[in-house]
């Protein structure tokens, strides 16, 4: 059986044995998978990601959701430090609202 593919350029080239699919729902399982991956990173050129992504019925946000955030107070994970009997504490990071 001749099987190929294509390089990033558009090339076609022949494909590694390991590449090629021994049963037919192994073909399927790596098919599924390639069309998903495709689709996620948004180039399915036949599918219309806009009218989704516009749509605010499509987001998973509820009010008990936002009320859990807007409440959350940022918290500080403070270590206790031996030094010479002294105890300091030590600023080791940060639990809550992040700023991105």
């Amino acid at each position: 059986m001749l099987s190929y593919r294509r390089a990033p350029n558009g090339e076609i080239v022949a494909e590694d044995r390991d590449d090629i699919p021994t049963t037919k729902e192994e073909g399927e399982k790596r098919w599924r998978w390639e069309m998903e991956m495709r689709f996620l990173k948004g180039a399915d050129y036949n599918f219309d990601y806009k009218t989704v992504d516009e749509n605010d019925e499509y987001d998973d946000w509820n009010e008990e959701q936002e009320r859990y955030f807007d409440e959350e107070e940022p918290e500080w994970i403070i270590e206790d430090d031996e030094d010479g009997g002294d105890i300091k504490q030590k600023l080791q990071g940060e639990t809550g609202i992040q700023d991105f």
